[in-house]
């Protein structure tokens, strides 16, 4: 996984950065919310600085954001001023490290499992946390899906340090790797025209 020092000097940035397709993140937040209980308990690994978190975080009872970059997690926590939603916390973690001492009931990981070294580690370290039948949503860029030109200049920009390292999924091999860690498959589509990055929500069934 690339080290969190690449963040921390990209948080900056990477937090005044637009979002890329607010159509597309629009879409996210209304299916999620729209999955979401008062009642529930959720954890997102790898919130980055926060937003997601914040704008999700009326839809439930209390909401868990963890990243693996002091950077990230200190710029998310500057969010946190009178006016934002009381029932949020950030802190650092890794995306295997187990969490606080509850499960939790829903799971999130936007835009992380492909910059992770070892995606069953990670899936094992979700399965542990959430409550038996609570649900996994996530979102992966799937750049194995993508004409060749787009992997090799993925591959480039990481050589070059310009990008983070990624590992090239295809839609397929995500979804194997989510089920052998103990899911079913809700649900899995896109949310734009580019489709490549499937919105995966599934369930722990065992």
């Amino acid at each position: 996984m690339t080290s969190p020092a690449f963040w921390d000097r990209k948080a900056p940035s990477y937090a005044a950065k637009p979002i890329a397709d607010p159509i597309a993140y629009q879409a996210k937040l209304t299916r999620v919310q729209a999955l979401l209980s008062p009642t529930d308990r959720v954890l997102e690994i790898g919130c980055g600085t926060g937003s997601t978190a914040l704008n999700l975080a009326n839809s439930c009872a209390h909401f868990t954001g963890t990243d693996n970059s002091s950077g990230m997690i200190d710029i998310a926590n500057r969010k946190l001023s009178f006016e934002a939603p009381k029932n949020v916390v950030f802190r650092r973690a890794d995306a295997t490290e187990i969490v606080g001492e509850h499960s939790f009931d829903v799971i999130l990981a936007f835009s992380l499992l492909h910059l992770v070294d070892d995606i069953p580690a990670v899936l094992n370290s979700v399965h542990s946390q959430l409550e038996p039948g609570g649900l996994f949503i996530s979102k992966t860029v799937c750049v194995k899906d993508q004409f060749i030109a787009l992997r090799g200049l993925v591959r480039v920009l990481s050589l070059l340090g310009v990008a983070p390292r990624v590992t090239q999924l295809s839609r397929n091999e995500l979804i194997e790797f989510i089920k052998n860690a103990g899911f079913e498959i809700v649900e899995s589509g896109y949310l734009s025209n580019s489709r490549m990055s499937p919105f995966v929500v599934a369930k722990r069934i065992d």
